[in-house]
């Protein structure tokens, strides 16, 4: 990256904004090189032309300093863990992809095999029976949610009327 010299300052209510040669505002990213991990700059963001984008190649740091040895060495190993754990990330995303694309044909395969030759595979027996074991537990609580819903509209509806032969016992 080159180093621009030519970029100015716009005093802003709270902060300075840097802006770059094409005077935009610079955007701030951060070095992960041996020689400055960690360490900020100022870059340009580019802006949108007619076929992508299009950068000055303005650079300055943000940060004046360059870290202290602790700093760089315990950076540096942060970026070390950082890219081991993108990496184990991306590997357990591909072992995700491929069990599940071998998922994808070895049950479309079993299911073409027993359907060419008319057998069912032994486990959907036991399938088809715990559905039907669940289908009649369903009923069944169908059944008595159906009973209790008619109790308590009978009793609200008892209730009320004993309420209304009380007040009108009442009144009179």
């Amino acid at each position: 990256m080159a180093q621009s010299s030519s970029s100015s300052t716009i005093d802003n209510k709270k902060e300075k904004v840097v802006v770059c040669n094409y005077n935009f505002e610079a955007k701030v990213l951060q070095a992960w090189t041996v020689n400055n991990p960690g360490r900020r700059f100022y870059t340009c963001e580019g802006h949108r032309v007619s076929n992508g984008y299009q950068t000055c190649n303005f650079f300055r740091w943000y940060d004046v300093e360059k870290p202290h040895v602790w700093q760089y060495t315990a950076l540096l190993g942060a970026r070390n863990v950082m890219r081991q754990q993108r990496e184990e990330i991306s590997n357990l995303r591909n072992q995700v992809r491929e069990l599940s694309l071998e998922n994808v044909r070895i049950g479309g395969a079993v299911r073409l095999e027993n359907e060419s030759s008319g057998q069912t595979p032994p486990d959907s027996d036991l399938n088809c029976e715990a559905c039907e074991a669940f289908r009649g537990e369903i009923l069944v609580l169908n059944e008595r949610s159906m009973g209790y819903r008619n109790v308590l509209i009978t009793l609200a509806v008892g209730f009320t009327v004993v309420i209304c032969v009380f007040m009108g016992i009442v009144k009179w």
